[in-house]
């Protein structure tokens, strides 16, 4: 498609290139679903060298290594995630983002095609409020993605102050 200026936007592949192109897509999706749960090493199999291959093959440092530590059920789903606790006016807050617990392994095992279908076939189950009990607002992806917020109890020492 062509712009005012004559410039095209998009972007196309040769025929011969779309299968290449299809699994550089499920890839980087399947590593950015992991990296959105928490996941460290699983990721590296999805990436090259530039992408940060080497990096996410070490558990270095502590981002890579404190991953997908939480579970939390939310509505009907299990989700497997990871969250992380910060205090917003005062108030001490986790945000959790996590993978459906029946979709999460396959990606951590290579199996790209089977999560992409099983999501696929999932997507009209998950839920598509805003808000669930527990949790304040809360978005829910068609492909098995949750992102929650909630509010956490004060501290006995946070109470009195």
């Amino acid at each position: 498609m062509a712009t005012e200026n004559g410039s095209r936007t998009g972007s196309s592949s040769p025929r011969k290139e779309l299968g290449w192109y299809s699994q550089l897509l499920a890839r980087t999706g399947a590593a950015g679903q992991l990296a959105f749960a928490g996941a460290g090493t699983e990721i590296a199999q999805y990436l090259t060298d530039k992408q940060g291959h080497k990096h996410y093959q070490q558990q270095s440092f502590v981002g890579s290594s404190s991953v997908r530590d939480v579970r939390h059920k939310i509505g009907p789903t299990v989700y497997v995630g990871t969250d992380q606790a910060f205090r917003l006016n005062r108030v001490r807050v986790e945000a959790f983002s996590g993978i459906a617990e029946e979709l999460y392994d396959l990606p951590v095992k290579g199996q790209v095609e089977a999560y992409r279908n099983r999501a696929y076939e999932l997507r009209d189950t998950y839920p598509t409020s805003t808000t669930a009990p527990l949790w304040w607002p809360v978005s829910f992806g068609a492909e098995g993605t949750v992102m929650a917020l909630r509010m956490l109890p004060m501290k006995d020492d946070e109470e009195s102050s």
